[in-house]
């Protein structure tokens, strides 16, 4: 069984990983080259899924670099208003003491390398997709733009939200916009900006602002590279605050893609005029090389489809927002799940059509419900909503249980 993986990014290249340590033939086709020109200039959170699926799919050597390079980070998500008084902590109580999930916290450009460690012969770089044919034998032939083609018994399309695998086979499930924008932004997190800003903001935990306006502006520390166009292996990695307004895309200007990074900031702090003023401070300061604007886009709800030796992982099938920082742990949930399935199939435990039936359907399930969760929090991000203050959001949790506190309706 020869598995063809169209798409070098997280989910791709820990199925790859999965499937070779579990003995099947695997290969990746990435349409960039080996060292890209540009590294990514932001973190990322690991939840519980992700960490599951790195584990059990990683080798070893691999696994033991990520826990070595990752930051276990706070597990609540915390609100506050425009004057950074906390309204509530999201999370559960238990014997007086908040309790929830712990994360972890790693640079793109570490979890990049690590994840491409071990696959310089299972990776094929300057690899463009075309399309894709079965042939006779059941087998997938897959053509690339360089004339080349190369045959395989599975294809998993995991190249992006804006996949040509998925539009191929599934062309009817396309995204829609769903009338958010964000500007995105970060500063480095340098002795006098630690100074200004609340402790909460430099755990890496999840922050919210929520002033009484229709917008949002989410704050977190992540890890980054400091100078995105150097070399992974020389890249310096530090801390950063990274901060994302959010508004209904209708209120703001049309042209927001061509503004400049300076004026995206002079917008920004603009409409926050009476907001802490150290969050201005904030903006003003962040990197001008790593500030853009982005209008958000969601799949629509995933119905059942008829299952073959194609199949879907990652934003290839279920891109979402990013609200609730849940993509990429999802791309590595749907690459264990596919792991597991097809390692049934090598061992004569399943049938190949069977096992992608059941992965699919398993998938739909958690994707469905992750994707709805981050698309209701783009929309309530810039709807008028209240919260009500810290003192009235007390939690009643029996022994050994927990539940989340549901701040809108």
């Amino acid at each position: 069984m020869h598995v063809g993986i169209i798409g070098a990014g997280i989910g791709g290249t820990c199925l790859a990983h999965g499937l070779r340590k579990n003995g099947i033939k695997v290969t990746v086709y990435e349409r960039n080259s080996a060292a890209s020109s540009i590294l990514p200039g932001y973190g990322i959170h690991i939840n519980t899924f992700g960490k599951q699926a790195l584990q059990e799919c990683l080798p070893d050597e691999n696994w033991l670099t990520f826990e070595e390079a990752s930051r276990y980070i706070g597990g609540q998500s915390r609100f506050y208003n425009e004057r950074l008084r906390l309204l509530a902590v999201q999370g559960g109580l238990m014997n007086g003491q908040i309790i929830s999930e712990q994360r972890l916290s790693i640079s793109r450009t570490e979890l990049r390398d690590i994840l491409s460690q071990g696959l310089s012969n299972t990776i094929q770089w300057n690899k463009i997709f075309v399309h894709y044919e079965h042939i006779e034998n059941g087998g997938i032939k897959i053509f690339f733009a360089d004339g080349s083609h190369e045959n395989v018994d599975i294809l998993v399309g995991a190249d992006g939200s804006n996949s040509k695998v998925r539009k191929q086979y599934l062309p009817s499930i396309e995204r829609f916009d769903v009338g958010v924008s964000i500007i995105i932004g970060r500063a480095r997190l340098t002795p006098a900006l630690t100074a200004l800003l609340p402790q909460n903001f430099r755990d890496g935990t999840p922050n919210s602002i929520v002033p009484k306006s229709p917008d949002w502006l989410f704050i977190s520390m992540w890890r980054a590279p400091v100078n995105i166009h150097v070399e992974s292996a020389l890249a310096e990695i530090d801390n950063f605050i990274v901060w994302v307004y959010v508004a209904a895309t209708d209120s703001l200007p049309d042209n927001i893609t061509n503004f400049s990074a300076e004026a995206l900031c002079d917008l920004v702090r603009a409409r926050m005029i009476s907001w802490d003023p150290n969050l201005h401070i904030l903006i003003k300061q962040s990197d001008m090389e790593n500030i853009s604007p982005l209008h958000l886009r969601s799949m629509p709800h995933l119905l059942p489809w008829k299952s073959s030796t194609v199949t879907l992982l990652g934003d290839a099938i279920h891109n979402m927002t990013p609200m609730t920082g849940s993509g990429a742990n999802t791309a590595l949930r749907d690459a264990l799940l596919l792991t597991q399935k097809l390692t049934h199939v090598a061992s004569g435990q399943e049938e190949l059509i069977k096992a992608i039936s059941d992965y699919e359907q398993q998938m739909r399930v958690y994707a469905n419900e992750i994707v709805g969760i981050s698309l209701r929090s783009a929309q309530n991000a810039v709807e008028h909503f209240s919260i009500p203050p810290l003192k009235q959001r007390h939690l009643s949790i029996r022994k050994n249980t927990s539940q989340s506190y549901q701040y809108r309706h």
